[in-house]
C-alpha cells in the first residue's frame, strides 16, 4: 500500500433539508438541519484512511469552536495533529441546501483555508510528502497551493491528482503539472472552456486537458456514472444503482476511493471504478461524513465489480 498525502479544506458542514432549493431572493422553510464536519480536503482524507489508505491530512483552521471541533474530528479518523494548522482566519464554513430528489447547492467562506500555501505543507509534513506516492488537493484553497504540490510532486517523482472543484480556469501550462484530474461536468466544462473548447462532449473537453499534458482525466457524471480519457483512449463506467437521498460529497467519495486504489496498486481502470463504488455509497446517506465509507462497508453495500477486462462494447481508443 502506497501513502497519500491530502492538501485541503476543512469546513464545518451547515446543512438545511428542504422540498425543493430556493431561487434567487427565495426565503423557504427546511425539514431538518444538521452541523457537521466536511469541507473537501477533510472528506478525501478521511474517505481514503476509513477504506484503509496510508494517509496524512495537511489543512488550516481558525482558533473557534469548529477549528476544536476539527482538531477533534481528525484525530479520531486517526490523521495525525501535526498537519492541522492554525491559521489568522476563521474556520471555513460551508452552507449547503439538500432537496427532498438529494441535489444540493452549495455556498462556501475559506476562512484560513484560504492562508494554506504550499510552504506550509512542506514545512509541517516533509517526511511523509518524501515516502508519499499520492499528493491530492482541490480548489477550496487557493490554486497556488495545488500549483505549488504539483510542481515538488512533479520534481521528485510523485504522483499529482487534482480534484478541480469549486470550478474555476487553470492555466494550461499549469494543467501539465497534474498527473490525474477527477472534475464533474461543470468543473470540466470550465476548464475546457479556459482553453477555448466551449460545448462538445465530455470527451472532448477531457482530450483539450490530456492534450495540455495532463495523462488521466476522470470525469464524473452522477447517475450516469465516469469517463476515464487518457492518451490510451477512452472507456466508460457505469454508475452503481442505488437510492440516492443525499448527493453532497458524492465527488469527495469518488476521488477516495479512487486514490486509494491507485495507492493500493490498482489500475486505473479498477481505481475509477473503486471510485463509482464509493460515490454510490457516499449518495445513499445523508451527511458526508456519514457517506464515507469503510472497506467493509463499502463490500456488504455495493460489491465490487472487481478488474475484470474492460468491456469492448464500452470501450474506445484513438488513434496511434
Amino acid at each position: 500500500m502506497g501513502s497519500v498525502v491530502v492538501a485541503g479544506s476543512y469546513n464545518a458542514g451547515l446543512t438545511v433539508y428542504g422540498d425543493r432549493l430556493p431561487t434567487a431572493g427565495e426565503t423557504i422553510l427546511g425539514r431538518r438541519f444538521e452541523a457537521g464536519p466536511g469541507g473537501k480536503g477533510a472528506n478525501q482524507a478521511i474517505g481514503i484512511a476509513r477504506l484503509g489508505g496510508d494517509v496524512v491530512f495537511a489543512t488550516k483552521v481558525g482558533e473557534d469552536i469548529f477549528g476544536a471541533e476539527a482538531r477533534a474530528t481528525l484525530l479520531a479518523e486517526g490523521l495525525p495533529p501535526h498537519g492541522i494548522l492554525v491559521g489568522a482566519g476563521s474556520t471555513g464554513v460551508a452552507l449547503i441546501l439538500v432537496d427532498a430528489s438529494g441535489n444540493n447547492a452549495i455556498s462556501v467562506a475559506p476562512g484560513a483555508n484560504a492562508e494554506l500555501a504550499a510552504a506550509d505543507v512542506l514545512q509541517s509534513l516533509g517526511p511523509e510528502l518524501e515516502r508519499a506516492d499520492y499528493i491530492v488537493c482541490q480548489l477550496e484553497c487557493p490554486l497556488d497551493l495545488a500549483l505549488g504540490l504539483a510542481s515538488w510532486a512533479r520534481a521528485h517523482g510523485k504522483q499529482a491528482v487534482l480534484n478541480p472543484a469549486p470550478a474555476q480556469s487553470i492555466h494550461p501550462e499549469s494543467l501539465g503539472l497534474f498527473d490525474v484530474l477527477t472534475p464533474n461536468e461543470g468543473e470540466l466544462a470550465a476548464l475546457a472552456n479556459a482553453l477555448g473548447v466551449e460545448g462538445g462532449s465530455v470527451e472532448v473537453q477531457a482530450r483539450a486537458l490530456v492534450d495540455c499534458g495532463v495523462r488521466t482525466v476522470v470525469a464524473t457524471l452522477g447517475d450516469r456514472g465516469a469517463l476515464r480519457v487518457s492518451a490510451d483512449g477512452t472507456r466508460s463506467f457505469d454508475a452503481y444503482a442505488v437510492n440516492a437521498v443525499d448527493t453532497t460529497g458524492a465527488g469527495d467519495a469518488f476521488t477516495a476511493g479512487l486514490v486509494h486504489a491507485l495507492a493500493a496498486g490498482k489500475t486505473m481502470d479498477y481505481a475509477v471504478d473503486e471510485g463509482c463504488r464509493a460515490g454510490a455509497f457516499c449518495v445513499t446517506r445523508r451527511g458526508v461524513i456519514d457517506g464515507l465509507a469503510t472497506a467493509a462497508e463499502l463490500e456488504l453495500a455495493i460489491p465490487s465489480r472487481g478488474a475484470a477486462p474492460p468491456d469492448e462494447s464500452r470501450r474506445t481508443r484513438t488513434a496511434g
